[in-house]
Order: C-alpha cells, then structure tokens, then sequence
C-alpha cells in the first residue's frame, strides 16, 4: 500500500487575546496540518505547532520523500530521509515526526484499531494533567484561585500553573495562594524565563520549600545542561523535554530530568517516542507529555510510564486545536477516556482547515 496523495497546510486560529509565556508573545495559535492518503482512500493525519519554525515549509520539502513511499515501511521512509539529509537532520526532524504520526495514523486505521491497542493496549482510561493560569497578566490573583478551585472540584489530581519568572514576590504569592487550595496536586510552569542557575535560584527558591509536584523550564531547551546544577540545589523535581527535538537529547538529560516533558510532534513521532518512553521507563522517570493530547492518549494507553496526559481547557481559549478536529473528548473524575477509534488520535476535519489556512500545498502520484 503507497501513499498517493499528501496535503499540507499551516493555518492560524485566533486567540481571544495575546498569551505571554516568559519572553515569548502568541497572538494567534498556529498550527501545520498533514493529511497522507493511501491508494485506497484510507487517510493518516497529524497536527503541530510550528512555535516561529518554518514547519511548513520544511514538511514540503520532505514530501517528495514520502509520496509512493510503502505505508509499512514507516522507519525506512523517515529514517531513511532523515539520514540522507544528516547535515539537516535537527531543523527536519519536526516535519519527519509530522509525517511518521501521519504514517501510524494510517496504518492504524488501515487495521481499524486505535493506536494504543496496536501497540500493545495496558490501560483504556489516563490521568489528565490540567494547565490553569493563561492570560496571567491580564488577571487577579482571586480569579486564578477560581479556576484551580473548579479544577480540584471536578477531580483533576494534576494541575499545572504558570508564573511570571519574572517577579519572584508574585510569583511565590500567587503559587502559595493557589498551593493552598489545590496541595500536592499543583506543579507550575516557568516558561524559560531564566538565564543562569543564580538567576533561577532567586526566582525560585520560595517556592520550592511548597511541596509542588515540579517546576518545567526555568531554562530553554537550549540550555538543557543547566538542569543538572540546578537540580542538586532542589527538592522539587525539574520538569523539561517538550522542545528537545530528537530522542537522543531527550534520551541524553533522562538521568538530570526526573519529568521528562515528551512531545511526539517535536522528537520525531510515535517511532521516536517509543524509543524514549523504553529508555524512560528503565531509567525510573515520569513522562508527562506535552499538550496534544490525541496523540499522547493513545501512546498513554501502551506505555505505563506516562503519568498524566496533558489538557488545556477547551473554555479558556489558549489551544483552539480542537478547532481542527472531529470529535472531543471525555473526561470524568480526572480521568480520559482513551479514543477507540481507528488511528493515532487526531481526527482532522478538513474543511475546518481549509478555512482557518494561510498557506497549503498538495501534491499526488499522476
């Protein structure tokens, strides 16, 4: 079976107002869709953040390598590519992982199962971690206490927050405030806003003597070997991963990460991911993955060491990935229903991105 047809197109949804995480501004959630279709009319989806790469254009480059290419020979096809173009290999290798989830999408759905049960099913329900906090600086402490007291009420045991990082008296206000409504359930997210290990230390020292569950990025996936050092200073475990961008780094800061932040759009897809989620699971460290949840569902469903998939709220605007998708979602208690139908999890609708893209490209065997 050969694919026949791949489609390409990077739209932009709008945001109900501009999102600061750290020192990066989001005006409009952007986001690169692929669509593979096989002979026989069978289609393997996949979704990504572009986050200011050129996604786009790098997944037209690597179609030509994909079209014709066998729908089951998915490690030849993209490690195969992937190697030929080696000098390259760390700005494509976000567009390989588009096209290797696309590649098990569609096998999946070839064999009409879920991707979960043809990896080997353990589990049909996961923990969700939900992220509370967006639009900090437009809001009041009392109205974040709100959200994180509606989330412990509808029974989610993970929450995640953001802070500012860039005021150490607000942010140890703010996280003591929402501490004593949720307890241990809260972790926070610094979004890269330190620089040095001196730097991060003051910024977070309060608030580590709260008992959290970690703290993601202080620092950028570019200055992952500060983790370590910091790490010897903290009780608090350090959570970071979601922008290294092949299992090899991800694999190389297990040992100095004891939450790895794994994204299968990022690292090289669902073959990368499985490699880390093995090496993860022998080296004892909690796997949290990054947003995406369809995805992220389905490999929860097979690999134990996922702790919680990770859920941004539908109401509050941040994410409008859902936008781009058939279905929803069900949640009960804290805990998701694993999708049983056929493929890895995203279930685009097309026309949906049609009318949401800036940009597309289609090309077919003629």
């Amino acid at each position: 079976m050969k694919i026949a047809k791949i489609q390409i197109a990077q739209c932009a949804l709008p945001l109900p107002r501009p999102i600061r995480l750290g020192p990066v501004e989001i005006k409009t959630r952007d986001f690169v869709a692929l669509r593979l279709t096989a002979e026989d009319g069978t289609v393997g989806d996949a979704l990504a953040y572009p986050r200011g790469a050129p996604l786009y254009q790098t997944t037209e480059a690597l179609a030509g390598s994909v079209l014709s290419s066998n729908v089951h020979a998915r490690r030849h096809t993209i490690d195969g590519t992937l190697q030929s173009l080696v000098n390259n290999r760390p700005m494509l290798t976000k567009a390989a992982s588009l096209y290797d989830i696309a590649l098990w999408d569609l096998a999946s759905r070839l064999v009409h199962q879920p991707l979960h049960q043809l990896l080997g099913s353990r589990r049909d329900t996961v923990p969700v971690m939900v992220v509370a906090g967006y639009y900090l600086d437009q809001r009041g402490v009392s109205e974040i206490e709100t959200e994180v007291r509606d989330l412990c009420e509808q029974g989610f045991t993970r929450i995640k927050v953001m802070i500012s990082g860039t005021d150490a008296d607000f942010d140890f206000k703010l996280v003591k405030a929402l501490h004593a409504i949720a307890g241990d359930r809260l972790s926070v997210d610094a979004h890269w806003a330190y620089r040095t290990v001196p730097e991060a230390i003051h910024g977070l020292r309060r608030i580590d003597d709260l008992g959290l569950r970690f703290i993601e990025d202080p620092f950028g996936p570019h200055q992952a070997h500060l983790y370590e050092k910091l790490g010897r200073g903290f009780r608090t475990p350090l959570a970071s991963g979601e922008d290294f961008v092949d299992e090899n780094v991800l694999g190389k800061h297990l040992e100095a990460l004891p939450v790895l932040r794994l994204d299968a759009t990022t690292c090289g897809g669902v073959s990368s991911a499985m490699n880390v989620l093995g090496a993860a699971r022998i080296a004892g460290s909690s796997v949290l993955p990054h947003v995406f949840l369809p995805i992220h569902a389905q490999l929860a469903g097979s690999f134990d060491c996922i702790e919680a998939v990770e859920l941004i709220p539908i109401d509050v605007g941040a994410c409008p990935m859902w936008d781009l998708l058939e279905g929803r979602f069900n949640i009960a208690g804290g805990q998701l229903q694993i999708d049983q139908r056929p493929g890895a999890g995203f279930h685009l609708n097309w026309e949906q991105v049609a009318h949401y893209a800036i940009k597309t490209f289609d090309i077919s065997e003629d």
